[in-house]
């Protein structure tokens, strides 16, 4: 103890480096009883439930939301038609790939200790490679990995801005040991294969002929999957949501706040459209409208408030902070979707 000690120094400084990172200190003291400290921290970073696999010895994650189920495929499941592969499932053939056929990375991988975290029992010799079925649209294909490793809920980390990732990518994730795994949109890169795959085809005729398929000019080809950010406190909403927007074809991010929401825009140029809640800790709906329509990048992205709050006065003060389109719970789930679908276009 010393003549400085009990002013409050330290705590004073706890509380500056708290709302530094936009959190807060409450203190609750009661006479004869004590004081307690409560801190509350911004989570940036979105959890979601992941499926961990692995293509030869390179770990990949995809969300568990996107896998509609997940089998070790019989023989007589297994169809042949040239060099396409199907699989009957549920009394209808779809096709099916190999995730490592898709994937196109074109620098040597090192060669490194495998990670403790992606151990996995060994399989029967005689058992096929598992496969996860998905679906694009209305459309339901399978995709093939060498293993499985788990399925945990894990913080998805968004990638910087050095390099730009892959369309298809949503970011990545630490495991314990502190291996990172990269998070992939298994729809999005079937799409990003096809299209690549159209590309080549017809470069690969402008060789051969010496003139295009087509007499217009070539049209650079790109990926329609569009990135949505949703934004609400309540992660029941947001994983339902989620859910109902990737079955519609669309990429989907998570936050919990506007902060987090701010955080997700700077770091992941490709979002086209936030999905707000009003009612939110830390910054709410209208805040957030706010604070986006004083930042010139931020303004240009169209945001769609849905909220509870359905009397004429939180409508009209969303649309005059900059929202696009105002819905309140509950919602028609078409409705809405074409609404989404009209605003991106």
């Amino acid at each position: 103890m010393s003549e400085l000690s009990g002013r409050g120094v330290g705590l004073d400084v706890v509380r500056s480096q708290i709302h530094a990172i936009k959190g807060s200190v409450e203190v609750t003291s009661s006479p004869g009883q004590g004081t307690t400290f409560t801190l509350q921290l911004p989570l940036t970073l979105t959890i979601a439930k992941l499926i961990i696999c692995l293509v030869g010895s390179t770990a990949l994650a995809l969300s568990a939301d996107s896998v509609e189920e997940v089998l070790t495929p019989q023989a007589n499941q297994i169809k042949h038609s040239g060099a396409q592969r199907f699989l009957y499932w549920h009394e209808q053939i779809i096709p099916a790939y190999r995730l490592a056929d898709l994937l196109d990375y074109a620098c040597p991988i090192p060669e490194v200790a495998p990670s403790k975290a992606l151990s996995t029992g060994t399989s029967p010799q005689n058992w096929a490679p598992p496969m996860l079925i998905l679906r694009q649209e209305q459309q339901v294909f399978a995709l093939e990995v060498d293993r499985l490793v788990n399925e945990q809920e894990l913080v998805i980390k968004p990638f910087g801005t050095a390099i730009e990732p892959p369309n298809y990518t949503y970011g990545c994730t630490i495991l314990g040991d502190g291996s990172l795994v990269p998070i992939i949109d298994g729809s999005a890169l079937l799409t990003s294969r096809r299209e690549h795959h159209t590309v080549e085809s017809e470069q690969l005729a402008v060789r051969r002929t010496g003139s295009p398929l087509r007499k217009s000019s070539p049209v650079i080809r790109t990926v329609q999957t569009a990135t949505i950010l949703v934004v609400d406190d309540a992660i029941t909403l947001r994983q339902t949501l989620t859910l109902s927007l990737e079955r519609a074809g669309f990429r989907v991010l998570q936050a919990r706040d506007g902060w987090e929401a701010i955080d997700q825009l700077r770091q992941s140029p490709t979002i086209k459209l936030v999905i707000c809640d009003v009612e939110m800790p830390n910054m709410n709906g209208f805040e957030f409208l706010s604070y986006r329509r004083q930042d010139q990048h931020l303004s240009t992205i169209p945001v769609v408030m849905l909220t509870s709050r359905s009397n004429t006065k939180h409508r009209w003060l969303a649309l005059q902070l900059g929202a696009t389109n105002y819905f309140s719970k509950p919602y028609l789930e078409q409705e809405f979707l074409a609404a989404i679908e009209t605003i991106i276009k």
